[in-house]
């Protein structure tokens, strides 16, 4: 008898928990959920969106949305200061190597394709510019109105998070607390099952340990033991089936309600959905925005920089840049080659160093060997230069005959005043042919004008040394370094020996004290007697 109880009870359990997780058809409840693509089925799990709370994920990806925006906003920042200083590094590439072509060895067409090529790198650091402003000025800036449009902000939660939140704990709550009556009334049912269980085996053991007859079992006189566990299984066997039940009355009336849950709880899902369906489709706008910024292919401008970077290479021409060579620096080269010179009496020889010069007028009929300077109108050049003195230091002869030299002999003497009073200022201003000028000083606005006319008068009456030759110590007022082999150097400061008057040129010879004897500029001395 209590092993046909035992298996009832067996079976109805194991009726109990079939219901339990097996969902009644007419309630429209399903096991299995497919995914929107529709490929294979998902099982339902412990995770799955309908459980009590686990909307949650939904709600928050409206938060999350709004962080992406200001992330999206971040990586378009960063990559319009990656076009800006991409832009900065090929103009400081371009102006570094445009300077190595001012002052470089290149030349002719071939440093107009080197000029091209840097001239492309400006062009394209002018586009990517233009690129990293649209970003951050178009782009950006849509963002971030999309983002104040979308999203408001309330004391700790966004406004739209908070109602969507809302709704779903509304529809949820009548849900969970019948499922919550559910799962008490499943608890009580397991446990009267346990006790049943636990009291059959109580009354089993009892029954074996008496060792009663068959004859004392069916006239009822068992011990009081046994008797007593008998009544308490029959009180467990009733206490299942009243908790059954009950269990499947809460079951079925939850599985009454899933329906109306589920159409409650769609119609919010679907708000969520329909508000990140905004979101995306705007991702998306704004991600074609970006492609639009960065695609340079279709910029007519994008294109020209390499049309016309092609034509400037494609121009280059070595026949033209060696003739260019050989016309400027080579054997195409015009020369004025020695000639005879009659000499010239009245012309003055000039003094010191052996320094001629000549200049040749448009039409070819003036050529001037050598100038005398009138001390009257002479005025220091201030331009002087080293490759201007080297020069007044090589001859330069025109190719004339002999007749046309005696014919300039004749122009020279009926216009020498002319020439004596201008050719000084002439040759100093235009081809600094005369000695370096000294340094300039700056000079006193509270000084005396006939102190400064004294200084500038010293020097001009030269005194004759023993033995006819002129003798006279003077102050280096600037130091001088020599140039050329006949030159000495000297300090500021120095005392040495003036040896001659200045010649044509603005120079005198002049000893040192430890003998050294050289040239050295009239204007860098100040005669001391």
């Amino acid at each position: 008898m209590a092993s046909i109880i035992r298996r009832l009870s067996n079976a109805e359990r194991g009726k109990v928990a079939r219901v339990s997780q097996e969902p009644s058809s007419d309630t429209g409840v399903i096991s299995e959920m497919s995914i929107n693509n529709g490929d294979e089925p998902v099982q339902a799990s412990s995770d799955s969106f309908w459980e009590v709370g686990k909307y949650a994920r939904t709600v928050t990806r409206i938060d999350n949305g709004y962080k992406l925006c200001s992330s999206l906003k971040q990586l378009i920042t960063s990559r319009a200061e990656i076009e800006k200083a991409y832009a900065k590094q090929l103009s400081q590439w371009s102006k570094k190597w445009n300077d190595f072509l001012d002052k470089g060895p290149e030349y002719g067409t071939t440093q107009g394709a080197w000029r091209g090529v840097l001239e492309e790198s400006d062009k394209l650091a002018d586009l990517h510019t233009e690129v990293g402003d649209k970003l951050v000025n178009n782009v950006t800036t849509s963002i971030k109105q999309w983002q104040k449009e979308n999203y408001h902000k309330s004391m700790m939660h966004f406004k739209e998070t908070k109602e969507l939140d809302d709704q779903f704990k509304k529809v949820q709550k009548p849900w969970e607390k019948k499922l919550n009556k559910v799962l008490t009334a499943k608890k009580d049912y397991h446990a009267a099952c346990r006790n049943e269980k636990s009291t059959a085996n109580q009354e089993n053991n009892a029954r074996a340990d008496t060792a009663m007859s068959s004859d004392q079992i069916e006239s009822g006189t068992a011990s009081p033991r046994l008797k007593k566990l008998q009544e308490k299984l029959k009180k467990c066997q009733i206490e299942v089936e009243s908790t059954q039940e009950k269990y499947n009355a809460c079951l079925n009336d939850l599985n009454g309600y899933n329906s109306k849950y589920i159409e409650d709880m769609t119609e919010v899902f679907e708000k969520c959905q329909a508000f990140e369906r905004q979101r995306i489709d705007f991702f998306k706008k704004i991600m074609f925005d970006i492609h639009q910024c960065l695609d340079l292919s279709v910029d007519s401008r994008y294109s020209s920089v390499y049309t016309t970077l092609h034509s400037t290479i494609s121009n280059t021409d070595a026949d033209k840049d060696l003739r260019w060579w050989s016309n400027n620096h080579g054997a195409d080269m015009a020369m004025a080659w020695p000639v005879f010179e009659e000499y010239s009496p009245d012309l003055k020889p000039i003094h010191g160093k052996e320094k001629k010069s000549q200049i040749s007028t448009s039409e070819g009929g003036i050529t001037i060997t050598s100038i005398k300077q009138n001390p009257d109108h002479f005025v220091p050049s201030t331009s002087s230069t080293t490759n201007n003195r080297q020069t007044s230091r090589t001859s330069t002869h025109s190719q004339q005959s002999h007749s046309s030299q005696q014919g300039y002999n004749n122009t020279v003497a009926e216009t020498s005043d002319t020439v004596n009073t201008n050719a000084s200022s002439l040759f100093d201003n235009n081809f600094g042919w005369g000695a370096p000028a000294p340094p300039q000083v700056a000079s006193n606005p509270f000084g005396d004008a006939e102190s400064d006319d004294e200084h500038g008068s010293q020097g001009s009456v030269p005194t004759q040394g023993s033995g006819g030759c002129m003798s006279v110590p003077a102050r280096v007022l600037y130091e001088y370094k020599a140039e050329e082999e006949d030159e000495i150097s000297a300090g500021a400061g120095d005392i040495i020996t003036r040896l001659s008057d200045q010649d044509d040129m603005g120079w005198v010879k002049a000893m040192c004290k430890d003998g050294r004897e050289g040239l050295i500029p009239f204007s860098y001395l100040e005669d001391l007697q």
